[in-house]
């Protein structure tokens, strides 16, 4: 999405006066159509700085992806179901961008398709190995061209054109994504506390980029929100960077995790509607 859109309504009148002899008509007034004015505000400069702030990490995200990857060439599976999901943590981070690297967000990140499972790539296929089949064996190849799909990617991250994408309306909609697919259904690596804790660095970092041109109350919901979201996330951490696994939550907790999630959702989309 390229521009912030902001409304204004206008209504306009026309009085029609006739004259019969000395007698004054009454006075006719017809209201014209509603009329959309479209307002463009041009976000790309923020789009940058997010994308600046992307490729911060994408020296780790390499690496780690390598680490990955050699725990599945040497047959580790429990050090890679261990490893996988922080892994994945770096690119639910980039996620307000995927829209700006399509063909490699599908290598990378594509959604994997029952009886179709060897067809997909990526992290999908790799969580299919871990955490269905449970095995690295036949997973090799797939893990080192992940490697090289990452690696292209913080090659092209530096040059994307980024300036028709509003990052906070791509922000929203990953959250959307999370709160309607991914924390109401079951998945291969039951990964969702790591991806929600993810997702919420990143928003916490959009919020700081467009601090300057939204309203103070806007920002001040959004910030409590996020504090609000990471108490909640706080409470299922397990050592360093670990957190509990999704399938072990109680439907009272879902719904802790999901309301937490759409509050934060809520105080993004207010903020892209009052930006200047």
């Amino acid at each position: 999405m390229n521009y912030t859109k902001k409304l204004a309504v206008v209504f306009m009148s026309v009085a029609v006066l006739a004259a019969c002899g000395d007698k004054e008509q009454p006075v006719e007034k017809t209201q014209v159509e509603q009329q959309e004015v479209v307002e463009e505000i041009n976000v790309a400069s923020e789009a940058a700085l997010f994308r600046e702030y992307s490729a911060t990490q994408m020296a780790d995200f390499v690496a780690d992806t390598k680490l990955l990857a050699t725990l599945v060439q040497e047959g580790k599976l429990a050090e890679a179901q261990k490893l996988y999901p922080l892994v994945t943590m770096y690119y639910e981070r980039l996620l307000p961008l995927a829209g700006d690297f399509e063909e490699l967000n599908q290598a990378i990140n594509g959604s994997i398709v029952a009886g179709q499972e060897a067809e997909a790539t990526g992290f999908q296929r790799i969580a299919f190995g871990l955490f269905q089949e449970k095995t690295t064996k036949g997973y090799e190849e797939v893990a080192m061209q992940l490697v090289s799909d990452v690696q292209a990617l913080e090659k092209q991250l530096a040059t994307i054109d980024v300036s028709k994408n509003n990052v906070l309306t791509s922000a929203s909609a990953m959250l959307e994504d999370m709160l309607k697919n991914r924390l109401t259904a079951t998945s291969l690596a039951n990964a969702e506390v790591y991806a929600v804790k993810a997702q919420t660095e990143v928003v916490e970092e959009i919020v700081k980029i467009f601090t300057a041109r939204a309203t103070t109350e806007t920002v001040t919901s959004a910030t409590e929100a996020i504090a609000q979201l990471i108490e909640v996330l706080g409470y299922y951490e397990v050592g360093k960077e670990d957190y509990v696994n999704y399938s072990f939550f109680t439907a009272k907790q879902k719904e802790e995790l999901i309301a937490a999630v759409q509050h934060v959702q809520n105080a993004l989309n207010d903020i892209n509607n009052t930006i200047q």
